[in-house]
């Protein structure tokens, strides 16, 4: 593990962390699945955007993105993979675009835990340290009323269902912090997924007859054109 990585760590579990809390905020939501809906059997991704209320200075952050059926939905109806592809660290719209301590370092932004939770930590770097050491922080200002990507989080879908997709923050545990470590207040708009049921397939047999249909429908109308044709000239 990272030097870093353990030094923020350390500081997250130490019993001062949070005693002190920035004056701003920061709402996360969710942007609509890609596809949408997901379907069944397939895969597809979903975006979590982050906006602050004012001027934050953002240097790290680690919270816990969560699945939960809703009413009766099947239960892992859709899950995170279990290999999260990162792809918000090359999109221009994230919030450690081009300054991420998991880029600069070769590590993953999180992990998967039994399909439906996924435990993200990421943090700002200078890039001074060589590879694969980390460098010197360089907290980020998130400007009023802009929305930033916070992670593009990759799902398989599994049965048709709706579930609800949420950001859990642990206040002085976990959450979102600046360069001195004072948490910045957050708040989270929970949003929706819908898996629908997988298109149907025609059967063999079903196959055949559709297409028998079409080729006897287009001998007809050639056909009749044709009778058409020659009584026209007689």
């Amino acid at each position: 593990m990272k030097t870093r990585l353990v030094l923020l760590c350390a500081i997250l579990l130490s019993a001062d962390i949070g005693s002190s809390v920035a004056s701003a905020g920061m709402v996360l939501s969710f942007a609509t699945s890609s596809p949408a809906p997901l379907l069944a059997g397939s895969s597809g991704t979903i975006d979590v955007l982050i906006e602050s209320d004012a001027s934050d200075m953002l240097d790290f952050f680690q919270v816990d993105v969560t699945l939960t059926p809703v009413s009766f939905s099947p239960a892992g109806g859709v899950q995170f993979a279990a290999t999260q592809s990162d792809a918000q660290l090359t999109e221009p719209g994230y919030v450690f675009f081009g300054n991420s301590l998991s880029e600069k370092t070769l590590t993953s932004v999180g992990t998967v835990t039994a399909g439906v939770q996924f435990s993200a930590f990421d943090a700002t770097d200078d890039g001074s340290g060589p590879p694969p050491l980390s460098g010197s922080p360089n907290p980020v200002t998130l400007l009023p009323s802009t929305t930033y990507l916070l992670f593009r989080l990759d799902l398989v879908a599994f049965a048709a269902g709706t579930y609800e997709i949420d950001v859990v923050v642990d206040p002085g545990i976990t959450g979102f912090f600046d360069v001195d470590y004072n948490e910045i207040l957050s708040s989270s708009n929970k949003g929706t997924i819908t898996v629908a049921g997988a298109a149907a397939v025609p059967e063999p047999s079903s196959a055949i007859i559709l297409g028998l249909a079409c080729a006897l429908g287009v001998f007809w109308r050639r056909t009749s054109k044709k009778q058409t044709s020659a009584k026209s000239h007689q």
